[in-house]
Formats: structure tokens, C-alpha cells, sequence
């Protein structure tokens, strides 16, 4: 009942003394605990970002490359900025070792400023800042004597130095070879890296070559190690804009970039058959310079009716049989074989295709084979033998659609003692044999097994279909 009291009890008035504990100062949990996510991930990002602007500056200061035209002020400042950031957040994600990590930061930010002070490649702005060729009696050089001042003009607006840099190196070396400006205009630059594919694919240039941007859409291309004269090369740049002129002596190649033929059209247009532009359409899609545009408007041609510019397509379809880089040309001869209008202009491309293929021991596709075959052109023998000799199972059905012609090189192969060469032998002699045929199967009779003796009997019967006795 005490807890219902009115009164208050009388208290001790003596109490006990007693000595209070006292403890030390509660330690920070950051010194003991594991590191929180945030803290490592800040980390990650602090040193990810140096290492970063670190490779950034090595790589991309030189001619062409990222930070090409940017003043080493710019990249003193943004060299610092990574720096002190880096540091920052190094220093929030390690609480316990904050004076190791603030040194190692402090040294990473002096290294990563002292890079541009190194490395000046590119550093000279772009535009107005670019290095002016100056026509004074006593510093201009002997090839700018006789230049008209718009030329002179002209290189001061381009910016040459790049271009006249390299055509020095290549005279210097005794290179044969030589390099050609182009003057972009208006160019996209999403388009750039298409473009510089298709000129090293076409021109075989030195990879190497690069651009140089100018601001305001315009880019200077380096193209190096080129081995044709500048007319040649500037109609190999037709397909990229209207060249509005070529500037011989400098060497460059002025071009107003069409940005249009760079986009496919819509893939529905593209495949409408009943469509009276489809073949305009796809005619214009082979001509690309974007190689995918390509493959795809081969694959579309193939499986149609060969009904309008059948000419103009079958061109074309012989000029990427025969390109370096065409890695589609199974597709490219199924769809010549379906436009081809004069039998043997095709075959003989892909005869000839299939011989250097050969001859390099490199993979022949049967689309190819089959192409000759239906041209008529019996020369392939040569090549199916071989291909025939390594896989008589793939290629047997093509040697025999040679026709009469196979007899004599596949007779060639009487003694072999193969029994996958021997059966697919004894089936094709029966398809294109003859009299010499027929004595080579009579005379392979004599102690042939008895699955191969039945083959010999039905090719000796369809022979006997053919020649009389």
C-alpha cells in the first residue's frame, strides 16, 4: 500500500555514501565498424575519376585525339579539379587513415597536373587559334612563293599544319605513298568514325589517319598512306556529299557533307515489294558506304524477282564480290545467281574470287561454287577438285552438276582408298560418266564390298541410260 500513500515516508536522512564510476569518452564507431556502401563507393568513384582524366591526358592530347585543340590551361584546370575531387572523396571513404590518404591524394593531384605541362600534343586551339601560315619575304616556304593569297586564306581557315606535318614525314622516309586532306563541311559527328571506315576500307589508308575537328560541323581528315593520285581519290569521296572543289596544291578535297546518306529508311518501305520505288530504294541501299545497310538490302535483293534495273544491281553485286572487306559474299553470289542476266560475266568474277580464296587456303563458300556452275563455266574444276578432296560429302552434289567435264579429274582419284572418296566417286560417275567411266566401274567391280557394288551397278546402269554399248 505504500505506492497509495498521501504521505510521503520519512526518508533516510543518513544515506550511504557511494563512489560514482566514471569511464572514458565514447569512441567514434567509424574506427570500428565496416565501411558503409556509400563510403566505398564513393571511394571507387574518387580514384575510377583520376585514373580516368590520368589516361585521358596521356592518350587523348596527342593530334586527332580527344582533347585535341584544348589549351593546356583548360587541362591544367581540369587536371587540378579531378585532383581535389578525387581527394575528397578518398578522404570520406577512409575516416581511419585520413592522413596517409590525404598525402596520396595531394601527390596524385601534383602528378595528374604536372601531365599537361608533358604532354602539350593538340594543345593549340582550334579556329582563330590555329597556327596561321604567315607569307613574310623571309619565313614562308619555298612551295608557298607562288600561292594565290584566297589559297593562302584557305590553308589559314583549314588549318594545314596537320596535313603538311605528315606529307614532310612521308617524304622523309622515302615513303611512295602520300596523304590527301578532306575538308568536311557540315559533317555530323555521329557519321565521323563511318566515314573514315569506309575511306580506309576503299583507299587501304594507313589507320592512322584522323580527324581534326574546326568547330561549327567542320572537320580536317588526315588520310595517310594512300598510294592513287587525287582525282582517284575524289571520286572515291563522291558518296559522301557534293565536293565543291579540289584544292591540288595543298592537297585537299573540299566536300559538303550530305548527312541524309548516312540514314536508312524505314525498314517497311524497304521491304514492300508492291512498292513501285523498292528496287530504287535497295539499288540506292548497295551503294551505301555503311556496310550492315548493305548486307541487308543484298539479303532483301536475293529472294526477289529480278524485274527492273536488273543491269545497275547486277553491277554492283559483282563490285562487292570482289571487295577485300565484303564478308557477306555467300549472300552477294546467291543473289547475283538470281540477277545475273548475261550468263558468264558473274561466274567468271566468282571463279576468279574463288581461286584467290583457294590459293590462300582460305574457306570458299559453296554459294560461290554454285554460282559458276549455273554460269557454265567448267573451269572450276580445278577448284572443286580440291574442295571435293577435303570434303567429298559437301562438295559432291556441285562436282557433279559440272557435267561431262568432271569425268577426267575425278577418275584421277581411281586408287584412292578412301571409302567416303570411293562411294561419293562411284555416285558421281554415275551422274556425268562415260565410256572411260564406265571401264573404271567395271574394272572397280573386281573385290568391291558388297554396299560398294551395289553403287557401282546403279551408276553403271544410269551410264548405260546414256551411252550406247
Amino acid at each position: 500500500m505504500d505506492f497509495f500513500q498521501r504521505i510521503p515516508l520519512a526518508s533516510d536522512s543518513n544515506p550511504k555514501s557511494f563512489v560514482t564510476i566514471r569511464y572514458d569518452n565514447t569512441p567514434d564507431t567509424l574506427f570500428f565498424e565496416p565501411s558503409p556502401p556509400q563510403r566505398i563507393i564513393a571511394g571507387l568513384i574518387g580514384a575510377g575519376m583520376m585514373l580516368f582524366i590520368a589516361s585521358l591526358l596521356v592518350f587523348g592530347s596527342s593530334r586527332g585525339g580527344v582533347l585535341d585543340g584544348m589549351v593546356t590551361l583548360n587541362r591544367l584546370v581540369m587536371a587540378g579539379f579531378a585532383g581535389l575531387l578525387g581527394t575528397v572523396l578518398l578522404l570520406y571513404a577512409n575516416p581511419r587513415f585520413r592522413l596517409r590518404v590525404l598525402g596520396a591524394g595531394l601527390l596524385c593531384t601534383v602528378g595528374l597536373i604536372s601531365l599537361p605541362l608533358f604532354l602539350r600534343g593538340g594543345a593549340t586551339p582550334l579556329g582563330e587559334g590555329v597556327p596561321r601560315v604567315k607569307v613574310t619575304a623571309a619565313t614562308e616556304a619555298p612551295k608557298m612563293k607562288d600561292e594565290a593569297p584566297d589559297l593562302v586564306a584557305l590553308r589559314n581557315r583549314i588549318g594545314t599544319e596537320p596535313l603538311e606535318e605528315e606529307i614532310a614525314r612521308l617524304k622523309a622516309e622515302g615513303s611512295t605513298r602520300v596523304a590527301v586532306g578532306l575538308w568536311l563541311r557540315e559533317l555530323q559527328e555521329q557519321h565521323r568514325f563511318l566515314i573514315r571506315d569506309y575511306i580506309l576500307r576503299t583507299t587501304g589508308a594507313d589507320p592512322q589517319s584522323h580527324y581534326y575537328p574546326r568547330g561549327s560541323g567542320n572537320f580536317l581528315m588526315v588520310v595517310t598512306g594512300i598510294n592513287m593520285s587525287i582525282d582517284d581519290f575524289a571520286k572515291v569521296c563522291a558518296p559522301l556529299g557534293d565536293i565543291v572543289q579540289v584544292h591540288a596544291a595543298i592537297p585537299i578535297i573540299e566536300i559538303k557533307v550530305r548527312n541524309s546518306n548516312f540514314l536508312e529508311m524505314s525498314i517497311e518501305k524497304l521491304s514492300n515489294k508492291a512498292d513501285p520505288d523498292y528496287y530504287v530504294l535497295n539499288l540506292s541501299e548497295l551503294q551505301s558506304i555503311d556496310l550492315k545497310r548493305v548486307e541487308k538490302a543484298v539479303k532483301r535483293l536475293m529472294d526477289s524477282s529480278p524485274k527492273v534495273l536488273r543491269t545497275d544491281i547486277t553491277n554492283r553485286l559483282m563490285e562487292l564480290l570482289i571487295g577485300e572487306q565484303i564478308s557477306f559474299k555467300a549472300d552477294v553470289c546467291s543473289a547475283l545467281a538470281v540477277w545475273s542476266e548475261q550468263p558468264g560475266r558473274a561466274g567468271e568474277v566468282a571463279l576468279k574470287e574463288a581461286a584467290e580464296l583457294s590459293s590462300k587456303d582460305l574457306e570458299v563458300p559453296k554459294e560461290m561454287i554454285a554460282l559458276v556452275v549455273k554460269e557454265g563455266i567448267t573451269e572450276v574444276v580445278g577448284i572443286l577438285d580440291k574442295l571435293w578432296e577435303k570434303n567429298p560429302t559437301a562438295w559432291e552434289s556441285l562436282y557433279a552438276d559440272v557435267g561431262s567435264a568432271a569425268e577426267a579429274p575425278i577418275l584421277a582419284h581411281l586408287n584412292t582408298k578412301d571409302e567416303g572418296k570411293r562411294r561419293s566417286m562411284v555416285r558421281i560417275l554415275g551422274k556425268v560418266g562415260g565410256v572411260d567411266g564406265r571401264q573404271a566401274l567395271q574394272a572397280m567391280k573386281a573385290g568391291a564390298e558388297p554396299e560398294l557394288n551395289i553403287l557401282i551397278e546403279a551408276s553403271l546402269a544410269a551410264i548405260a541410260t546414256r551411252v550406247s554399248s
